[in-house]
């Protein structure tokens, strides 16, 4: 498989996704801004970004990409957008290891409210999953009770809950292009953070950092993402999404000493082996049952 440049280069462009997404925390620890001026230029260059991108893939046909994502792309733009603002208030309350391993279970979220809305089965390992992931999950939000930082896990989960529910959409709606949807995403929490803004005005440091932030971190990566994964398999994207949490968590350790408890590396530890390990187990069950599948039409 590696042999083939098509496969390569779908591996290298989502992986790639996962490294812009990972400077998100850094950048958000540099800034002088406050939340809701950090949330309001971030989303408004991401969705920006977007918009260029779909001019120019679209050109004269761009509106209609919207129109075509219909309701689906508008509900997945308003849980994107909830995902982000929810995103930016974590990391102002916790550390970004936190928020990134608590983002990082959003799958197993959206594995959860798959069995209760859309009656779908959860397999035993699925189960097993979430249970140890939990736990930890537990142990992560008892630590910050201690040290002072419980309101960040709690939004970084409101964030783990809003990527779980955007996933739902997009799941369900496999064949609507949804790329609007993340340029809806940056509007929707660029007009929902402005009234609540303290000021209008931002120095040039910052405005140079949260530009890159939305146009690169989330705007380029969440294009590069949609781009590359289209050709892998689900369980390879969302391995590759885990990077994010790897590389965040030793962006901000490397440039200004910022780390986790013990409790709180351990417990995000446990988490990050988890969802690696479930993902690899449904990578190698959907090559079984596609080879399965394959033998049977013969």
């Amino acid at each position: 498989m590696w042999t083939d440049p098509n496969y390569r280069r779908s591996l290298l462009i989502t992986a790639a996704a996962p490294l812009c997404w990972s400077i998100g925390g850094l950048g958000i620890r540099i800034v002088t801004t406050n939340i809701w001026e950090t949330v309001f230029w971030r989303a408004f260059f991401m969705g920006l970004t977007v918009l260029v991108f779909l001019i120019l893939r679209d050109q004269r046909r761009f509106l209609k990409s919207f129109k075509k994502s219909g309701i689906p792309g508008v509900a997945a733009g308003v849980f994107l957008a909830m995902s982000m603002i929810f995103y930016v208030n974590s990391l102002s309350y916790t550390t970004v290891a936190n928020a990134l391993v608590l983002q990082g279970t959003a799958p197993l979220f959206a594995a959860l409210f798959g069995w209760f809305l859309l009656r779908e089965r959860v397999r035993v390992r699925t189960g097993l999953a979430v249970v140890i992931v939990m736990i930890s999950m537990f142990a992560m939000v008892s630590d910050s009770l201690v040290t002072g930082t419980w309101l960040g896990d709690v939004f970084a989960l409101g964030n783990a809950v809003s990527l779980a529910s955007y996933i739902i959409v997009v799941r369900r709606t496999r064949e609507i292009n949804l790329i609007p949807a993340i340029c809806l995403a940056g509007f929707i929490s660029a007009i929902f953070a402005f009234p609540l803004m303290s000021t209008y005005t931002i120095a040039a440091h910052d405005l140079s950092i949260l530009v890159t932030l939305g146009a690169v971190q989330v705007g380029l990566g969440s294009c590069l993402f949609v781009i590359g994964s289209r050709n892998l398999q689900p369980a390879q994207s969302g391995l590759l999404t885990l990077l994010e949490t790897i590389l965040g968590s030793l962006w901000v350790w490397i440039f200004i000493g910022e780390q986790p408890t013990t409790i709180a590396l351990i417990s995000g530890v446990i988490i990050v082996i988890t969802l690696a390990l479930h993902t690899i187990f449904d990578s190698r069950l959907s090559k079984s049952s596609l080879a399965n599948r394959n033998k049977k039409s013969h």
